[in-house]
């Protein structure tokens, strides 16, 4: 008789975001039939192909718990979900830029327990316990991707030095403050800003390649954010609301900081703009 192995919650997410982005890889590159959402949105092929792996690695691990993607919703009821999106920057991905992700995060009781967003195009994985972010040795030991789990290759944690911080502009709001900060003469005094149709950008900060992220937007159970914020704080990152107190309250949307610093200079900016 077959035993499946004990896995930890990382370890299982760190498989399914290495399922998930296998699909990506080989689909990257070819012609997508697209399924058309609300405005410029759509979903393609490879979308729905690469939630399907991710939720089979799931199922298999964790029969009991919930799912909630971004492609196939919500199946399962139960205090542990996993909170899956399959490939975070579509647009990118279906015009042949390699700046996507594979977000996969487990939510407990409000609390995310476990994450790994996977970036295809680079070959690795970052992922935390909820105690610390590691990114995961690269998976070509293993006979497929998703047999290889949570091997710490390296501890990340967040740096300034980049001055890089992504401004995410398709959410509601900062909307016009958003706009404005991108050309505010200060802000791009002290920093370098970019405009990037993925969340693989917030990992970033978790693994000190950018100094800042900011986006609008009720942030809650989303499975757009929930790993890349788990990442965040993980590795030592200040996040906060627009407003600068606790995530997820008040004026909601987020900003994430390599440092202190870099935070009170970011809500310093957004101030001048309300």
């Amino acid at each position: 008789m077959l035993v499946e192995p004990v896995l930890s919650d990382a370890d299982v997410a760190v498989r399914a975001a290495r399922a998930g982005a296998a699909i990506a890889r080989a689909r990257f590159g070819s012609e997508h039939r697209r399924i058309e959402h609300a405005g410029p949105d759509f979903t393609t092929e490879a979308d729905i192909e690469a939630e399907r792996a991710i939720r089979a690695v799931l199922t298999r691990y964790r029969p009991d718990d919930g799912i909630l993607g971004e492609e196939l919703g919500a199946s399962g009821d139960s205090s542990r979900r996993w909170l899956v999106d399959p490939i975070c920057g579509t647009l990118n991905y279906s015009a042949g830029v390699p700046l996507f992700a594979v977000n996969v995060a487990l939510d407990v009781d409000g609390v995310t327990a476990a994450a790994a967003v996977a970036d295809p195009p680079a070959g690795r994985v970052l992922w935390t316990d909820g105690v610390h972010a590691w990114q995961a040795e690269r998976a070509e030991r293993a006979e497929r991707a998703e047999d290889q789990g949570a091997e710490p290759g390296h501890r990340i944690a967040p740096s300034s030095s980049s001055r890089l911080v992504t401004v995410n502009l398709e959410g509601p709001d900062p909307g016009p403050i958003g706009s404005r900060l991108l050309f505010d003469e200060t802000f791009r005094a002290r920093f370098s800003p970019r405009c990037l149709s993925t969340t693989l950008a917030l990992a970033w900060v978790a693994a000190g390649q950018h100094a800042g992220y900011i986006t609008g937007g009720d942030l809650r159970d989303s499975v757009h954010w929930a790993a890349g914020i788990a990442l965040c704080r993980a590795a030592g990152a200040v996040v906060t609301n627009l407003a600068g107190g606790d995530l997820h309250t008040g004026e909601h949307g987020m900003i994430a900081a390599a440092d202190a610093d870099t935070h009170t200079q970011l809500l310093a900016t957004l101030d001048t703009m309300r």
